[in-house]
Formats: structure tokens, C-alpha cells, sequence
């Protein structure tokens, strides 16, 4: 589950609909999954056959808080004040970060 959501934010979109949602597909042009952001600024990621695989949510400091199916934390991404991004696990481990 983890690497789905830090995968995300490394894939391209191949449809953003005015909703909303943005479709994730592979090479071969199948779909892979989906993502619904609501009015509150949850996203909830969908796999193809449209079963909740996880959601993420930002708190008012700018964290992002990755959670699966079952509500677990996976993981964690935060922002800081040079828009570097750093991402960690359910851990507290850095996993990634991004300029």
C-alpha cells in the first residue's frame, strides 16, 4: 500500500475530470486507479475495480497523512519553507523526498 501512495505523486494523470477525480492509467492505457478529492480536501485513491485502497488528508500545517482501506497510517508527507518535500513511512523513516 505504501508504494501505491508514493507512487502516485510520481505518475502522471491521464485524465483530470472538472469533478475532481483524476485517473491513473498504465502504458498499455488501462486503468490503474482513481482519485476523488472532496470538497473537505480528503483524497480518497480507488484501485480499477473502484475498491477504497487508501485515502489522504492535510491537517492546517501542511501535512499529509496517507492512511489505507482499514484507517492504518502508511505514511506522512510535509512541506517545508523551501518547498522541499519529505516523505516518511508509518515509522517515522524517511522514505523519499522531492524539490
Amino acid at each position: 500500500m505504501k508504494a501505491f501512495f508514493l507512487a502516485t505523486a510520481l505518475l502522471c494523470a491521464a485524465a483530470a475530470l472538472a469533478d475532481g477525480t483524476v485517473t491513473y492509467r498504465d502504458a498499455m492505457g488501462r486503468t490503474t486507479g482513481t482519485a476523488t478529492t472532496d470538497s473537505t480536501g480528503r483524497t480518497t485513491y480507488r484501485d480499477a475495480m473502484g475498491r477504497t485502497t487508501g485515502t489522504a488528508s492535510t491537517d492546517s500545517n501542511g501535512r499529509t497523512t496517507y492512511r489505507d482501506s482499514m484507517g492504518r497510517t502508511t505514511g506522512t508527507a510535509s512541506t517545508d519553507s523551501t518547498g522541499r518535500t519529505t516523505y516518511r513511512d508509518s515509522m517515522g523513516r524517511t522514505t523519499g523526498t522531492q524539490q
